[in-house]
């Protein structure tokens, strides 16, 4: 059975994804966007009340049910203190370091509505007032606050603004895509997962084909702080595929051209079977593959188990460098994760 993965409708998929704010718990925008893209697949995707986005496409047996799971939640924080300055103080969303973001410009969106924009910045940032020793403490959230872009020196001027404790703060993901088929941003964890699946299901679609076994799929919300897929699936499911970031790093096998199959992480081995076939496919289909351990590293699939799930989980996804930094990966990467879940689909 022949298709063929639409690279160039991948990538921009990918990147309008990755321009839509979605910080856990914050995540409808980024939902309507995934919704409105996957309209033209044979299958209805529904949100729940928890706001994850579901659909189930029929397949040609019933016998084996699977599904395929990534998600669409990001790191970001929320306001936790207006200071007396006017700036604010954050509360992470997921494990990200300060220097990570260090500088970054952000998006606040309101309770009424409304947004603004800000710097996030050390309390240190001014190299003119501050000497080395200052600035060297300015690794943690209380050494760092957001500087807004309008005119506010106090907590009570900002909070005029409509901002209050408990609002959404986003970081920018400074999308680029270069000739070279590399492409940076921040926030490619998970979104170039779920543009990976998004391929994969087009290009079935297009061929005219559909899953060997009925498949759900399902876009989560809230795993960057461990839930995200713990509910969710049909009671007779059998397999799950968490389709994740492969981590690039030293001493890992992976890298930004291949997909990787994940033998295990911090929270323990994948299913053995599950992954073989997943090895099988990859080696009958010429992909570029590769297997590896991740030591600090958690996913979705694993949340459902710890939800009580009896299924086979596997976990497969493209390889990005500098997770939760400002990562990276390549079209290739994206292309065989993508060719590899059509297989897996079809198998």
């Amino acid at each position: 059975m022949n298709f063929d993965i639409n690279i160039p409708a991948m990538v921009q998929f990918l990147e309008g994804l990755l321009k839509t704010p979605s910080p856990t718990g914050f995540t409808d925008m980024a939902v309507e966007y995934v919704k409105t893209h996957f309209a033209h697949l044979p299958f209805e995707m529904h949100t729940t009340p928890k706001g994850l986005l579901i659909g189930t496409w029929l397949g040609e047996n019933d016998d084996i049910p699977r599904a395929l799971t990534a998600h669409i939640d990001t790191l970001g924080a929320v306001v936790e203190e207006i200071k007396s300055n006017g700036r604010l103080k954050l509360s992470a969303l997921g494990g990200w370091a300060p220097e990570s973001v260090e500088g970054e410009g952000v998006t606040i969106f309101t309770g009424h509505d409304q947004t603004l924009r800000g710097s996030f910045l050390p309390i240190t940032a001014s190299a003119h007032a501050f000497s080395r020793r200052d600035k060297s403490a300015a690794n943690s959230l209380d050494k760092m606050e957001v500087r807004i872009d309008t005119q506010t020196q106090t907590a009570a001027q900002t909070k005029a603004l409509g901002i209050d404790v408990g609002d959404f703060v986003a970081f920018d993901p400074r999308v680029e895509i270069a000739e070279s088929g590399f492409i940076r941003s921040r926030h490619l964890d998970d979104k170039a997962g779920v543009a990976v699946i998004y391929a994969a299901l087009s290009a079935l679609a297009a061929a005219g084909l559909r899953p060997t076994q009925t498949t759900t799929i399902h876009i989560s919300n809230y795993e960057e702080v461990g839930h995200g897929a713990a509910t969710g699936f049909p009671a007779d499911l059998v397999e799950l595929v968490a389709v994740d970031m492969a981590v690039v790093a030293p001493k890992q096998q992976s890298d930004e051209f291949s997909v990787t199959i994940c033998a295990k992480d911090s929270r323990g081995p994948y299913d053995y079977r599950l992954r073989r076939h997943l090895e099988k496919l990859a080696r009958e289909n010429d992909l570029r593959y590769c297997n590896d351990v991740y030591k600090f590293y958690g996913s979705d699939g694993e949340a459902y188990w710890r939800a009580g799930a009896d299924v086979q989980v596997g976990l497969i996804g493209p390889g990005v460098d500098a997770s939760h930094h400002y990562e990276r990966t390549h079209i290739d990467a994206l292309d065989n994760s993508a060719r590899l879940l059509a297989h897996y689909l079809l198998s």
